[in-house]
């Protein structure tokens, strides 16, 4: 998997170069580009994290191990938002902040282990790595009772689901024309795709043996391509969206 995880730092240096690109030439000028630039950045830090993890640049910088959950707890509510805010331009509403709640739950489960010092993490980090566990997220406080991997994959076909929902209610509306025309490009539909096969599918496709790669080997694996192609749709089909 090391040829996977490699790919992880370009895809990690595009998002964050697009991150900077975003905010240079669109500037903030609304929530819809506020929730973009947010999810650019989590997406930078995810994979940039990842590939720290999975090198030996670790050893240099222990404390960063485990510290993306928080921001990969965000990518999926920051999609469903920036497409509700697409569709239905809704704005900001104070019930939005519910969406970070299972992340700062991730950050009180965690507190414990980001408390430990450097070498007892970096004995850790190796002792998963040998064991083909070390994105499975089992260090919190309350290992024994949840799950994260199973909780993130919960909530994002959730967030699947939503966002499904909140299309088919915006063609009944406007029609489908209007859909594909005006308001979504190809690479918003994509993200669609990105989360039902980078956070729902491994598990199922491994748990029913369909694949001779673990969950956690299929999840780096898909994750890899799907960030791959999410950054070339990026480039290729987002235009600059006018606040009204």
């Amino acid at each position: 998997m090391k040829e996977v995880t490699d790919i992880f730092l370009w895809i990690g240096l595009g998002f964050l170069a697009y991150f900077v690109f975003y905010l240079y030439r669109y500037k903030i000028r609304d929530f819809k580009g506020f929730l973009f630039a947010c999810f650019l950045f989590c997406f930078a830090q995810n994979t940039l994290t990842t590939y720290i993890v999975s090198s030996q640049y670790i050893e240099w910088m222990p404390h960063l191990f485990r510290s993306a959950g928080f921001s990969v707890y965000l990518l999926s509510p920051l999609i469903f938002l920036y497409i509700r805010e697409l569709l239905f331009e809704k704005g900001y509403q104070k019930y939005d902040w519910v969406h970070v709640l299972p992340g700062i739950f991730y950050i009180i489960d965690y507190t414990p282990f980001f408390l430990i010092e450097g070498d007892a993490k970096l004995q850790i980090i190796q002792q998963l790595k040998s064991n083909g566990t070390l994105f499975l997220h089992q260090q919190g406080y309350f290992k024994n009772y949840i799950s994260h991997l199973f909780l993130r994959n919960s909530l994002t076909v959730f967030y699947l689901i939503w966002i499904t929902i909140l299309f088919f209610k915006f063609v009944k509306i406007n029609g489908f024309l209007q859909f594909l025309e005006t308001k979504v490009l190809l690479w918003k539909v994509l993200f669609l795709f990105y989360l039902l096969f980078t956070f729902a599918i491994p598990p199922l496709i491994t748990f029913l043996e369909l694949t001779p790669y673990s969950a956690e080997n299929f999840y780096l694996i898909l994750f890899s391509v799907m960030g791959i192609l999410s950054l070339i749709i990026l480039f290729l089909f987002t235009k600059k969206e006018v606040s009204k």
